[in-house]
């Protein structure tokens, strides 16, 4: 409790409602105050939660070091961490990702979250009034980035100020959840495997779901030198399918701005593309502050567009081609426009463009 007040006190979060739109924004921004030695505290406690944070997926590299460091010069030692292992085995094995997840709630609303969103800083914005939390609805994130940094954006109770009564999972890769350590980080923040069986359950469910459609070979187009963003969409059409088959409705969501968080050395295409279609792991070597994976503080704008409506189907019917590929291009026409709309608005200039591959 102490904790959440005097991180209210920096006073990091504004939110904005437009009365004749309904549309809302949450931005985040450091204040004269949060640059008081109090508010100077406070960074240093984001850099440190940020740099532990966004190495995650080293956690179990770092555990299995300690215990051969250690384990094999004490047996104490060793014994006590046969024994955390045999004990996490039943979390790690017990399949959660298939199912609904493992969201832990009082983590992923903290305050102290607002931290990490002023670094960039972040915006946020719902150019509509507040969807019907009765309805389903699928999100598509474009682009997919390097490490997903706009997730982050929603957390602390954000995505409860956007979208009221919207309970969503998002959809990660597989091996993501393969991963000690970042297994529980992805499973605590809401997020489920990418399969469609487990899309399908979730939509069942009756909640939403976060997608990335253009999926890892977009973090390979994540260029911040370029002046083009690419988006591979032309032949995703799978969660266009599952929304149509569920009932549920497409919001496009276009992040601006995360490209420039990170630089990156090109890999040989063919080492990546082996990589890449035989172990699903995209290789990529990227750096952001001091060489580390903290990245480099750049503004944010995450804008979420109008929903598109899917066709209605008869009762046991399966959606046809015909209806998929008029959602998608619907939907592709509606991402398009979302980032024509609002790319001079997120600091993008005229010379910046978008392409969809």
């Amino acid at each position: 409790m102490h904790l959440e007040k005097a991180l209210d006190a920096l006073n990091l979060r504004r939110v904005k409602v437009d009365e004749k739109t309904g549309a809302c924004e949450v931005s985040f921004r450091w204040t004269p105050r949060s640059l008081s030695l109090v508010g100077m505290f406070w960074g240093g406690v984001q850099l440190a939660w940020g740099f532990a944070l966004v190495h995650y997926i080293f956690y179990g590299l770092f555990a299995s070091i300690f215990i051969y460091a250690y384990g094999r010069h004490d047996w104490r030692v060793l014994a006590a961490c046969v024994a955390a292992i045999a004990l996490y085995l039943p979390s790690f094995l017990d399949g959660s990702e298939f199912k609904l997840g493992r969201p832990w709630d009082a983590l992923r609303t903290h305050p102290i979250w607002a931290l990490s969103q002023a670094y960039f800083p972040a915006r946020l914005i719902r150019t509509t009034p507040p969807l019907d939390p009765e309805k389903k609805y699928v999100f598509g994130w474009h682009p997919h980035g390097i490490l997903i940094l706009s997730r982050i954006h929603v957390y602390g109770g954000v995505w409860e100020a956007l979208f009221p009564g919207v309970d969503v999972r998002v959809l990660g890769a597989s091996p993501m959840f393969k991963v000690p350590g970042c297994r529980e980080i992805c499973l605590w923040m809401g997020a489920v495997d990418a399969g469609r069986e487990t899309a399908e359950r979730v939509l069942r469910a009756g909640k939403s779901m976060a997608v990335y459609p253009g999926g890892s070979v977009e973090i390979f187009d994540t260029d911040p030198n370029s002046r083009e963003t690419r988006c591979h969409l032309t032949r995703r059409k799978g969660f266009v399918r599952v929304a149509i088959a569920h009932g549920a409705s497409l919001v496009p969501v276009f992040v601006f701005g995360e490209k420039r968080c990170y630089r990156r050395l090109n890999v040989p295409s063919k080492i990546r593309h082996w990589l890449l279609r035989t172990l699903k792991i995209p290789l990529i070597v990227f750096w952001g502050r001091w060489f580390t994976w903290y990245p480099i503080a750049s503004p944010q704008t995450v804008v979420f567009g109008v929903p598109i409506d899917a066709p209605a189907l008869d009762d046991g019917t399966e959606p046809t081609e015909a209806q998929v590929d008029e959602l998608h291009a619907r939907y592709t026409a509606a991402v398009v426009d979302l980032y024509e709309k609002h790319k001079a608005d997120a600091g993008y200039g005229p010379e910046e463009t978008l392409k969809i591959v």
